[in-house]
């Protein structure tokens, strides 16, 4: 129950640590207790009684005196009061897990009656070490609300594993009461954890929030409402070592400990008395790594071999320095491995007397990481050492579904650094808030991607790993889209992007199909619109919607590239309506080996399943129908032909029509492309004339359906696009 529920009035009072600016409203809540159906747990007299049956909390009244049966500290109309309590009773709440998260705050809302004392206090405090040591976040004492009647605490606080609650109320007078509600911990940056968000705890995320790493993913049918700022300066650590607690551990003279650490010691130096070693020592207060007199060898360190597989733009920062009279011969040298140990780089090599440097070096990408530290060194007042080691990138930032379905991202995205967007097979994830940034956008999954907020601004480049990406009607997009790895990739949508190209090779889109929904899969030609929700009937699932008009400013169409062309109006005039069309500003075309498959799909304009389109009696009729398909500018400005021309451009092309043939039970069809001022054109004629067909019907119509029937049976089944 709220307090200004109960007693009215509200002041918001934002009361900061001394050595902290308080942070704005969390916008995760990881941890609430609000004291709903507790009414009566806690503590009271005169024995006292404890009663905390189906709670996670507890109370500490060893301080008190409950002397009489209104004598407690408990909950009382669903929020938690003190009375009468002659000395403090603690509450202590379960301690909250916050790995995974960052920028955290709490927030309890505090309210007193009565006539109150200055003895008479209530005091929340704060423990980030799992109860070792508790810090003092608000005090309010004696008429804190005078003439108000409640006070909300919002006071940021420091990072730690867990985080855990300790409220301590003394009243000392029946009539005068303490009481406290609504006890929050709060985070706004996702920094590791992965999140799935359905109706169980949609209610946690109050606002929008910071991303640095981790996932979050929607179960099917969420609405996920409010924004996400993917930090450009996104940092996680895959390695760290500054050897606290490893004071003695590595080789001396005197002996071997490296019990409980994950590096390890190589030496070829002889090691004659303790002050000859490689080990941690304290220096100053502070543990580092120390190699010392190591005459006749050397000594290595080496790290543990760390998995850096999911790592982007990684960076090795560590901190070096010698003691002592060194010579040239004397050195420390640092170097990495990317491939388990096989070779080794050189990062630096430090001689002489160089004091100190502080290392900080780019690192590529790979599989594993290990790093190996040599030292050089003669006499016993010449050390070198080795401190707070740091291996930092970007981890992965996902967002999207794991179990398919629709679900949808409402709130606005800002991609400040690379993000994956994954949408698993059968799924469908729409992008309905403004998309901007410029850092890499990877499309992963079997499932659709669509992008539609027409105020979009996105600027970055886009890689499809695996399924379809859509661009909604009205989106404009300047970058690039390209792929990556050797799963079925598909472009498609009504709106615009800047470049991409369609083929076979490295690099390229498979396929690109204009409109909502899917049309096809690497190995199979189903045609699917359950997975369309931007129709325009009621139930979103129609032929407006899978026909498209989609634009790509720089178009590439090469070998082995397939263009899924969908039609619902045989008789129809209006390209991106009654059929796909796609249009460019410029457009490559592939060499004279190369040919760039054209898919003829048919859909019932009713539903916009496969089926027979509009007006298909007049394919018996039609001596000639051409359909534009692609859309350039006029005269032909921006095509390089190739080794094709307008004459020949027909041969460049595969026409693949036997689902056409099978929908409309037409087999004699002839399909060829031609070239007119700078557009492409699909044309149809009726082959043979239909006087001829007439006369030959009664002998060859019967046979040759059965044939194809046959030959081409058609799936209903839910598309794949493995």
């Amino acid at each position: 129950m709220r307090i200004w529920e109960q007693f009215g009035l509200l002041i918001l009072l934002l009361w900061g640590l001394s050595s902290m600016t308080p942070l704005s409203w969390g916008q995760y809540r990881l941890y609430l207790e609000d004291f709903s159906g507790q009414n009566g747990k806690g503590i009271y007299g005169p024995t006292p009684t404890t009663d905390l049956s189906g709670v996670n909390w507890s109370v500490d009244a060893s301080a008190a005196s409950l002397t009489a049966s209104d004598d407690y500290a408990k909950v009382v109309s669903e929020l938690f009061e003190y009375q009468d309590t002659n000395g403090k009773v603690i509450f202590e709440s379960p301690f909250t897990p916050t790995s995974g998260f960052s920028g955290f705050s709490y927030l309890v809302d505090l309210s007193e009656s009565g006539d109150l004392e200055a003895s008479d206090r209530i005091e929340v405090e704060y423990s980030t070490d799992g109860g070792s040591t508790f810090s003092s976040g608000t005090v309010r004492s004696g008429n804190f609300s005078d003439d108000l009647i409640s006070d909300s605490i919002n006071q940021s606080i420091a990072n730690g594993p867990s985080v855990g609650f300790r409220i301590e109320g003394n009243s000392d007078a029946a009539g005068e009461y303490l009481r406290f509600d609504q006890l929050q911990l709060h985070a706004d940056t996702i920094k590791g954890a992965n999140l799935i968000v359905d109706a169980s705890n949609q209610s946690d995320f109050l606002g929008d929030l910071d991303f640095d790493h981790g996932s979050l993913y929607l179960a099917d049918g969420i609405t996920y409402t409010h924004g996400l700022n993917f930090l450009s300066n996104a940092e996680a650590f895959a390695y760290e070592e500054d050897f606290t607690g490893q004071d003695g551990k590595g080789i001396s003279g005197t002996g071997t400990d490296t019990t409980g650490v994950n590096w390890s010691l190589s030496k070829t130096a002889n090691l004659t008395d303790e002050f000859d070693y490689l080990k941690v020592v304290t220096v100053s207060g502070n543990e580092i790594f120390e190699f010392r007199d190591l005459s006749g060898g050397t000594g290595t360190w080496t790290s543990p071999l760390v998995d850096i597989s999911t790592y982007t733009n990684l960076n090795l920062a560590m901190e070096l320095a010698e003691v002592g009279d060194q010579e040239p011969s004397d050195q420390l040298l640092v170097e990495y491995s990317l491939d388990g140990g096989a070779t080794f780089s050189t990062i630096t090599t430090q001689t002489s007397d160089f004091t100190s440097y502080s290392l900080n070096s780019a690192i590529a990408n790979g599989s594993q990481f290990q790093l190996r530290v040599t030292a050089n060194n003669s006499a016993d007042e010449e050390k070198h050492r080795i401190d707070d080691l740091t291996l930092s990138g970007h981890a992965p930032a996902i967002i999207g579904d794991q179990t398919g379905g629709k679900s949808v991202f409402a709130g606005s995205i800002d991609i400040g650094r690379a993000v994956d967007l994954a949408a698993t097979t059968g799924g469908r994830v729409s992008l309905d808030g403004i998309l901007s940034g410029s850092a890499e956008i990877h499309k992963t999954g079997g499932g659709i991607v669509a992008i539609h907020h027409t105020s979009s601004n996105y600027s970055g480049n886009m890689v499809i790993e695996e399924g379809k990406l859509e661009i909604g009607q009205g989106v404009s997009l300047s970058g690039q889209v390209s792929t990556e790895g050797a799963l079925h990739t598909v472009l498609g949508g009504d709106g615009t992007i800047g470049s991409t190209s369609i083929g076979s090779a490295s690099g390229e889109v498979d396929r690109i199909a204009p409109g909502l929904g899917l049309s096809s899969s690497s190995t199979s030609l189903q045609q699917l619109v359950s997975l369309n929700d931007r129709g325009t009937t009621s139930t979103a699932d129609d032929a407006d919607a899978s026909i498209g008009d989609f634009t790509v400013g720089d178009l590439s169409i090469q070998h082995g590239g397939v263009f899924d062309w969908e039609i619902q109006n045989f008789n129809g005039n209006i390209p991106g309506t009654d059929w796909d069309v796609l249009s460019f500003s410029t457009l490559s075309l592939g060499d004279a080996s190369s040919s760039f498959t054209l898919n003829l799909l048919p859909l019932q304009s009713t539903d916009g399943t496969s089926g027979a389109p509009d007006h298909t009696t007049d394919l018996w009729s039609a001596s000639v129908k051409s359909f534009k398909f692609l859309d350039g500018p006029d005269g032909g400005t921006g095509i390089t032909w190739g080794d094709w021309s307008a004459s020949t451009i027909n041969d460049y092309f595969v026409i693949r029509s036997d689902d056409f043939a099978y929908q409309t039970n037409f087999y004699h069809g002839d399909w060829s492309v031609s070239y007119n001022n700078g557009d492409f054109y699909l044309n149809f004629s009726a082959v043979p004339q239909p006087s001829t067909y007439m006369m030959v019907s009664s002998l060859l119509s019967l046979p040759l359906i059965h044939k194809f029937r046959k030959k081409r049976p058609v799936s209903k089944a839910k598309l794949s696009l493995n």
